[in-house]
């Protein structure tokens, strides 16, 4: 795991839909799960707890696994590779009941 430089937490933090400030302050504080994968359950919980949109959970996503990835990883690689079924919308972990 690598420490994710300012420059490559703004890289996630533009992307087009996400909540800048939100990818900004997880991002700078990946690592202290101490997995990936803790980092990817404080994500979803979070995601959750805060209601963010798909696109701000894909943004923290990548830059998570840009973190913990072996060697040099490109960005916009790592981001597009992620698949989210609704850009835009509010992430759930389970079906909301109406």
């Amino acid at each position: 795991m690598h420490s994710l430089s300012v420059t490559e937490i703004e890289e996630f933090a533009s992307r087009h839909g996400v909540h800048k400030e939100d990818v900004e302050v997880f991002l700078d504080t990946v690592g202290e799960a101490g997995t990936k994968d803790g980092a990817l359950l404080n994500l979803y919980y979070d995601a959750r707890l805060y209601n963010w949109n798909i696109s701000t959970v894909q943004a923290i996503e990548a830059g998570i696994q840009s973190a913990y990835a072996e060697g040099t990883t490109n960005a916009k690689e790592i981001y597009d590779g992620i698949v989210t079924p609704l850009p835009g919308a509010p992430y759930s972990l389970w079906p909301r009941r109406f």
